[in-house]
């Protein structure tokens, strides 16, 4: 069993929730509220510079790495993170007194949950919006080299998106994503081939795809000169946050073909040159 399989993930986030049950009943939910509430302005934080700093920085710089912006929110969001953990251990420097009784044990046991569940969640939806801008960058380097064998490994964190996007763990996420990953980062992933005209050429023209191009929501978005730009200059972490793209990616006509649509395999063959499906024998003639 792989590492980054769906099953050991949702293994070890079951695990880490009854270690945060077993320090609740031992230390009380003290510390994991602190936790839980400087993760979640930390994360804010970092949303913050991520969605409204690459306007400020392109009129201020007269440009930047294309990643600037991904790791500048990552920083954002850690400093943040170190100043609330050490803003709230001044507020409350007193060691939180252990549940004494069955009974606030048992109910700080069950309220440990809800930061576990709330930083379980964080983790989950940040491994999928890395992982997803990480298979588009591993997408982007095969089409430029013209070389499907790349693809044989994805990176770790396309291959723990993957974990984290499938099975009953894929399905509850799905429910509680705010950024609609599943689809969105499928959509980007077939966009980035337009870096290579010769792979998007092969691409529109499987047979399977055809569902998909003949959608009329897809024409604009092919022709919006954000998601062109974006495309351009490999700026996929602005990609995703376009609500172009997002209004897209969760029309149910989109999602439907999305996720009838083997992503992976349409771009292996669209970047080898090879056909998507192979041609159905021709009928022998018996006399």
């Amino acid at each position: 069993m792989s590492l980054t399989s769906e099953p050991t993930l949702r293994m070890a986030m079951l695990a880490f929730s009854g270690i945060c049950v077993v320090w609740g009943v031992a230390k009380g939910i003290g510390r994991l509220v602190k936790l839980t509430v400087s993760a979640a302005l930390g994360a804010a934080a970092g949303w913050w510079f991520f969605r409204y700093a690459p306007g400020p920085l392109i009129s201020w710089l007269n440009g930047f790495h294309a990643d600037a912006i991904q790791w500048g929110a990552v920083v954002c969001g850690v400093l943040v993170f170190w100043f609330s953990q050490r803003f709230l251990a001044s507020l409350f420097n007193s060691e939180s007194i252990a549940p004494r009784g069955a009974g606030p044990r048992t109910r700080a046991g069950l309220f440990s949950l809800v930061p576990a569940l709330l930083l379980l969640w964080g983790a989950a939806i940040a491994i999928r919006y890395s992982g997803g801008v990480a298979r588009m960058r591993w997408v982007e380097q095969a089409a430029t080299d013209h070389s499907a064998e790349e693809m044989k490994t994805p990176p770790l964190l396309a291959q723990l998106r993957a974990g984290v996007s499938s099975g009953v763990l894929g399905e509850v996420l799905d429910k509680v994503d705010p950024f609609h990953s599943r689809e969105t980062f499928a959509l980007g992933a077939l966009l980035t081939l337009r870096r290579n005209e010769t792979a998007w050429q092969n691409l529109i023209r499987q047979p399977r795809m055809a569902q998909l191009v003949q959608l009329d929501i897809l024409r604009p978005l092919l022709k919006d000169n954000d998601v062109l730009h974006a495309l351009s200059f490999s700026h996929y972490s602005k990609l995703l946050t376009l609500p172009e793209l997002t209004e897209a990616a969760v029309s149910p006509a989109v999602r439907e073909a999305l996720r009838a649509l083997p992503i992976e395999d349409a771009i292996r063959a669209a970047i080898a040159g090879t056909p998507a499906l192979p041609h159905a024998p021709r009928a022998a003639i018996v006399e």
